[in-house]
């Protein structure tokens, strides 16, 4: 409701959509008619006017095979906007949660970059951690305008962020380390657990 994308899209990929909230939300609200594709990793119940495939059938996103359902389904057609809502099984390590996210992040943002149009949009869901900096210094380099919004469905304690980036450049050549973890994100050798900055017996923030 705050952006408005929805409305004016025809053609919506959902990565990572299971259980398929994001793709109840834009079969309701996008035109008559408009294609809409989730994609993830386990199957998802059938939602009228939704394309959606498991990691059998390409809903792998780190796959080859996704990204030649995609080609086949959209046939010539570039995505109006591209949406990631993806996490991680999350653990007691948060420091290696938080990578393993950033990592999904970028992964999404280069599915994103293949699959959308010039001026298109991509929101995607963030951690706000260490690596954050950096996917936002990534999409500054890819999209006109980029923002953090927290919205109201989102459990203030939570460290869930999303970053809505409108305006794709699509850029004619992309340097694939930008894309790339290994150069996008610093390296981290041990990736250790760390306290819950929430105890009270830790007085430090």
């Amino acid at each position: 409701k705050k952006y408005g994308f929805l409305e004016k899209s025809t053609v919506l990929l959902d990565l990572c959509a299971a259980p398929g909230g994001w793709c109840q939300v834009a079969s309701k609200y996008m035109p008559k008619g408009s294609q809409i594709i989730g994609l993830d990793l386990v199957q998802m119940r059938p939602i009228p006017g939704v394309t959606m495939y498991d990691e059998f059938s390409g809903g792998d996103i780190m796959s080859s095979k996704c990204r030649s359902v995609l080609k086949r389904d959209l046939k010539n057609k570039k995505a109006d906007v591209v949406l990631h809502d993806g996490a991680p099984n999350v653990g007691a390590a948060w420091t290696k949660d938080a990578y393993g996210q950033s990592e999904l992040v970028l992964m999404s943002c280069k599915l994103a970059c293949e699959f959308l149009k010039k001026g298109g949009i991509f929101i995607t869901k963030v951690f706000r951690s260490s690596d954050y900096n950096s996917l936002m210094w990534v999409m500054n380099k890819l999209f006109g305008k980029v923002e953090s919004f927290k919205p109201a469905s989102s459990r203030s304690q939570s460290a869930e962020i999303f970053v809505v980036c409108q305006n794709f450049i699509a850029p004619d050549k992309l340097d694939p380390r930008l894309l790339d973890p290994k150069f996008a994100f610093k390296q981290v050798e041990t990736l250790q657990p760390v306290p819950d900055v929430l105890h009270k017996k830790i007085k430090q923030k």
